[in-house]
């Protein structure tokens, strides 16, 4: 086992990385929280149809999940960002936090922007359906994200193989739950395939490039 270990992990005695594992000891500590609070949530993240139908506080459970995602992200994030701003920013635990903060905000626009394209373009939606499958994909997400930070900090593996295969597998997971949405949406039309289009289109897509957008002009 030792050897196993010192196989994957590697010291790194030049570089301060306690903010990473604060990072990941707090991850730990708010899912160790919601597993106390949300029993029945946790329980029944091995079926998806099970989970669905628990009636926990699921807007704690998601919001929770939805910090320590946008928490991990960050963390990945950190060695990519612009010295811009090292005046303000000038720890990496302080760049961490900023970005998790973006992030947050980042969902809660795209959510925005969803409930309007619904609107807009009247697209009948069952909004809990999405809300819940949602919050059941979001832990394998961090699940994976909580696992690639690990491994990008603290192993010797080339930290882009750890990235791409963390994107590729966050992909997968973004498409299951897409899938799983348009396979059990009550409407009638949500089986047509130009439907579908037009969800990922209204949904999915117009809020990323809104959103990016705007960053550029800013």
């Amino acid at each position: 086992m030792k050897n196993l270990a010192s196989a994957i992990f590697v010291e790194r005695p030049g570089e301060n990385l306690d903010w990473v594992i604060y990072a990941l000891f707090f991850s730990m500590l708010l899912v160790a929280a919601g597993r106390m609070l949300f029993s029945n949530n946790f329980q029944a993240l091995g079926n998806l149809e099970r989970f669905v139908e628990v009636n926990d506080n699921q807007g704690i459970f998601s919001l929770s999940f939805q910090i320590v995602f946008s928490v991990l992200a960050a963390a990945l994030l950190v060695p990519y960002l612009v010295p811009d701003y090292d005046f303000v920013f000038y720890t990496p635990a302080l760049k961490m936090l900023a970005m998790a903060v973006i992030i947050l905000l980042f969902f809660v626009l795209k959510h925005l922007f969803n409930s309007l394209g619904i609107f807009a373009f009247k697209i009948p939606f069952d909004q809990n359906l999405n809300f819940r499958s949602t919050s059941y994909y979001r832990v394998y997400s961090v699940i994976i994200l909580w696992i690639t930070v690990l491994l990008y900090y603290f192993s010797g593996w080339p930290k882009s193989a750890i990235l791409i295969i963390c994107v590729f597998i966050l992909l997968i997971i973004r498409l299951l739950q897409i899938g799983y949405k348009f396979q059990n949406q009550q409407e009638e039309q949500t089986k047509i395939w130009y439907y579908n289009i037009l969800y990922l289109c209204a949904l999915e897509i117009l809020p990323l490039l809104v959103l990016f957008k705007f960053l550029t002009v800013w």
